[in-house]
């Protein structure tokens, strides 16, 4: 089944961005949702609507507190200041998922610090000069969540393919590799992390 989340990305952020944040905000109101997201910040394509992009993910932050949402967290280029603003809004009404976490140890240990946020997991683990695979060692699983990113950063051997979400598979077999233990262990924790994380 599929369950829905909703939010403004960041690189939809232009100048009709309140017409768009509207819209998101109806629809909460509407319920049935179970995170607001992917939101954030996203300084790669282009920076011209940087304070827009801040306005948009402090709004959209402030609604999943209201709506008690988890959100999901896209941070290209961006991570300083994203975990700034999270760091800044942050109580016991906020949780969620740094998505495609790509960042350095001490990044993904700053995350933890937080509580009640996770690491989101994709193909990139797989990637021969990722990098991310070093810092994963490090981490418990407690703090991880598997996902796809599709149709965007297929794990090796589709990657520069369109990515899906049976894929996923591939994600927690190198994960399992990486800590040295059974591919059904990695499922047991991973969903039990995203079960709590999205109240399912």
């Amino acid at each position: 089944s599929c369950l829905p989340m909703i939010g403004v990305h960041p690189c939809s952020i232009g100048e009709n961005f309140k017409d768009e944040l509207d819209t998101v905000l109806e629809e909460l109101q509407k319920g049935g949702y179970i995170a607001v997201g992917e939101i954030g910040l996203d300084y790669y394509w282009d920076i011209t609507f940087k304070v827009e992009q801040k306005i948009a993910f402090r709004t959209q932050i402030e609604w999943a507190k209201k709506y008690k949402l988890p959100i999901a967290i896209h941070t290209r280029n961006s991570f300083e200041d994203a975990y700034e603003i999270v760091q800044e809004m942050k109580d016991e009404n906020l949780s969620g998922v740094f998505h495609c976490f790509s960042g350095t140890l001490n990044d993904a240990e700053k995350i933890l610090l937080l509580g009640d946020f996770y690491l989101g997991i994709g193909g990139v683990l797989t990637f021969k000069n990722g990098g991310i695979d070093t810092v994963i060692k490090e981490l418990p699983l407690d703090y991880m969540v598997l996902e796809t990113d599709s149709p965007y950063l297929a794990p090796v051997p589709h990657r520069g393919k369109r990515n899906e979400s049976s894929y996923v598979r591939i994600v927690a077999e190198k994960l399992a590799e990486l800590k040295g233990i059974s591919m059904e262990e990695v499922a047991e924790i991973t969903t039990r992390n995203a079960k709590n994380l999205f109240r399912l």
